[in-house]
């Protein structure tokens, strides 16, 4: 992507978390199999500066040994939110393991 194009996704994504009044919860998915990237670094910041609530959804668990899950998703939160307060989730999308603490975490900002 281009520097401008850049420039105008950036300007589409502050225009929306920053205006958009329904928004109550972002859910920040990241590959737990690689460390944030620049614009995985770049979105975060977007969201932090939002000063809206936020998970960050660690996916394709499935994809690394169960014994690494934990470890890595530790070392992803230091990564990009080193004061840890942020919940940090592993998940699998494709196998719909480690589903249950995140659903019990949403509930918390589901409207019944």
């Amino acid at each position: 992507m281009s520097k401008k194009e850049q420039e105008t996704v950036g300007q589409f994504i502050e225009q929306y978390l920053f205006h958009r009044k329904e928004i109550v919860l972002i859910i920040f998915l990241i590959d737990i199999r690689h460390s944030p990237t620049n614009n995985d670094k770049l979105m975060y910041n977007y969201i932090i500066s939002s000063g809206l609530p936020c998970l960050i959804l660690a996916n394709k668990a499935d994809k690394i040994a169960i014994t690494k899950v934990d470890d890595t998703v530790t070392a992803l939160q230091k990564e990009l939110n080193p004061i840890g307060d942020i919940p940090t989730f592993p998940f699998s999308s494709e196998r719909k393991i480690y589903k249950e603490d995140v659903w019990n975490f949403l509930d918390k900002y589901i409207k019944k």
